[in-house]
């Protein structure tokens, strides 16, 4: 029937879901976020809603495959997240150990096509926003990797930078500095990335930058 067919729960609420009315899906509670990465894997402190340019390089995981056989003699590959040393590439083969044995595993290289890195913006009206940080993964951090989210499409909120004075259904270009700034017209642009959905400031930091919900589009 009509209504939720997928509900999304943390510690029994639900945050967001699925529903259907007729022939229409809708995704409830939604933010559409990417992958990314900075070019040298650092984590420096990145405020929520910065905005971020994309970059001419794409983001690379790797895994160590390696048969493992197990008590049966079943014969199971084991993937385990590999961060490349100087003087690796993928199809190379080294020794690991898992669990008190050493296996002859190879790197290899995940298939993907998309996930660019980035870098907070530092172009004024830029072209290529990937869209405003969101957090950093925390699970993947573990693995080697620091990888974050860039929310890109839906609502979210993003950063506006100090002084600025914004109003409902303004439009937003890079500041270059990881802020935003209200464009000048109401004409969208290669350079506009999103639209002000409400004034409320939901956070003012301490350089006077603040972040308000706005709807993206990159």
């Amino acid at each position: 029937n009509d209504g939720t067919v997928i509900s999304i729960r943390q510690d029994t609420t639900q945050e967001g879901g699925i529903d259907v009315s007729g022939s229409t899906v809708s995704f409830n509670g939604f933010t559409g976020t990417h992958w990314s990465r900075f070019q040298d894997n650092s984590t420096p402190t990145i405020l929520r809603g910065t905005v971020l340019e994309t970059l001419d390089e794409m983001c690379d995981w790797y895994n160590l495959e390696f048969d493992i056989t197990d008590e049966e003699g079943n014969i199971n590959t084991k993937k385990i997240p590999h961060v490349l040393l100087d003087g690796q590439s993928d199809g190379d083969v080294i020794t690991y150990n898992h669990k008190g044995t050493d296996y002859q595993a190879t790197i290899v290289k995940e298939v993907d096509v998309k996930h660019m890195m980035s870098k907070v913006s530092d172009t004024t009206d830029a072209k290529n926003v990937y869209g405003v940080f969101n957090c950093y993964d925390e699970e993947q951090s573990e693995e080697g990797y620091n990888d974050f989210l860039v929310a890109s499409v839906g609502s979210f909120v993003v950063r506006i930078k100090s002084g600025e004075t914004i109003a409902k259904g303004d439009l937003l270009q890079s500041n270059g500095d990881g802020t935003a700034k209200v464009q000048t017209d109401d004409n969208v642009k290669s350079s506009s990335f999103a639209k002000v959905l409400s004034t409320t400031k939901i956070e003012t930091y301490e350089d006077g930058s603040f972040i308000v919900p706005c709807s993206l589009m990159c």
